[in-house]
């Protein structure tokens, strides 16, 4: 994240109109009801406007001082006028330390107008961090923040000056007061928050700003990121081994050797349409390069486009024996054949009679399949329900899988048709 005002800004010509301050001549606030600086300050002040009117910014300076210098009780409105004055002419200079002192006094003055105090004190933020003086700009930030002044900018640079200054945890916290006021958190925001706590060593608040990431900005590195939990378990079994392959797979991050073994275990389990769709995939991605490869998975995939024809026709003979047949694993295994062939309503029926015949010897699977098909079949509102159930499960493997279906399902419905 970038700062929203930089010192170069700030020193320009249009500094004093930036600001929003009024010069006007010092008979003008000799109105009854506008506040009057104290007549022992209307030589110096005179002095100091005619300076800033010829741009002598440092004979303004010095005729400003002399106004501070002089021993007698000064108002509030006094010491308003001269600070902002100061301000802008420190500005001027390129003094900014002074510059930031003296407009950060204006702008906590009570004659400061809302816009004034916006200006002020957003640049007094600016300045200080430009200035890498980190603290003073987090401390006046957050005075600016508890003075109404709640713009982006202002949360911008504090978190980049905690985070500057280390403090990871703080920098992710602060910029979640900008997350929790957009319906749709900017990716770049999310982006610090992650780095943040990756930074702090904060494993479970990253996890969860990777979940917001894959939810409403679904890229390769982002899911890569999400899956590192499932992709560092020593995993045995083959059919956990399959179905973290399938969600890797439609969420688009396979990589060469995955693509083989993927298409190896979908032939082994018996689905040759999955094996085809998965090589078919890896293909046209050009994901193998080594002729070896290219040769054993192109003899693979005409041998399972062979197998296809065959297979399909002889679904719903399948499902008849199957429904007669004492558990739900062959109604299972058709349902999860129907939905390598993109009938996703009629996996979803025969898998969903399976679970609910039993006796099933892989039933986090089956209802990882049931959600899938679900959501295949647009019905998302249930499909969030059926992973949101095997999120639930004490299989690690298909608890973690559930729980990133979820996400996945909710960022394919974010996204426009």
């Amino acid at each position: 994240m970038n700062r929203s005002t930089s010192i170069s800004v700030l020193g320009s010509a249009c500094a004093v109109a930036a600001l929003g301050l009024c010069y006007g001549t010092t008979a003008s606030y000799a109105q009854d009801k506008a506040p009057q600086p104290s007549s022992f300050l209307l030589k110096d002040l005179k002095a100091a406007q005619d300076a800033m009117k010829a741009q002598n910014w440092d004979v303004e300076i010095q005729k400003l001082q002399a106004a501070l210098a002089v021993k007698k009780q000064r108002s509030a409105y006094d010491n308003y006028l001269i600070n902002s004055w100061l301000g802008v002419a420190y500005v001027n200079t390129k003094d900014y330390a002074n510059a930031a002192t003296a407009l950060e006094a204006a702008g906590e003055s009570q004659y400061a107008s809302a816009a004034q105090r916006r200006t002020m004190l957003t640049a007094v933020v600016s300045i200080y961090s430009q200035l890498r003086q980190y603290p003073k700009a987090i401390a006046a930030g957050q005075n600016a923040i508890k003075m109404g002044i709640t713009d982006s900018n202002i949360y911008v640079t504090i978190a980049v000056d905690q985070n500057n200054m280390g403090q990871y945890r703080d920098a992710a916290q602060t910029v979640q007061h900008l997350v929790d006021k957009e319906s749709k958190p900017e990716e770049k925001y999310l982006q610090f928050q992650w780095d943040a706590y990756t930074k702090a060593n904060d494993q479970a608040d990253a996890s969860k700003v990777i979940d917001k990431l894959v939810t409403y900005y679904p890229k390769p590195d982002y899911w890569l990121n999400a899956l590192q939990p499932l992709l560092k378990m020593n995993i045995s079994d083959a059919h956990l081994q399959l179905d973290v392959y399938r969600l890797m797979f439609d969420v688009g991050v396979m990589k060469a050797n995955q693509y083989g073994e993927m298409a190896e275990l979908t032939f082994d389990a018996g689905f040759p349409g999955e094996t085809v769709a998965v090589l078919q995939k890896a293909f046209n991605d050009h994901a193998f390069t080594d002729q070896r490869d290219v040769m054993r998975y192109q003899h693979l995939l005409t041998g399972a486009m062979q197998k296809v024809g065959e297979d399909q026709a002889s679904l719903p003979a399948q499902q008849s024996k199957a429904e007669s047949a004492a558990s739900g694993d062959a109604l299972v295994a058709v349902g999860a054949a129907y939905l390598s062939y993109g009938e996703a309503d009629k996996a979803a029926s025969a898998i969903s009679e399976g679970i609910a015949k039993g006796g099933l010897k892989y039933p986090e699977e089956a209802t990882l399949l049931l959600g899938v098909a679900q959501f295949k079949a647009h019905n998302t509102s249930e499909a969030h329900r059926t992973f949101d159930k095997l999120a639930n499960s004490s299989d690690e493997g298909y608890a973690q899988l559930g729980r990133l279906w979820v996400l996945h399902s909710q960022g394919a419905a974010r996204s426009p048709a």
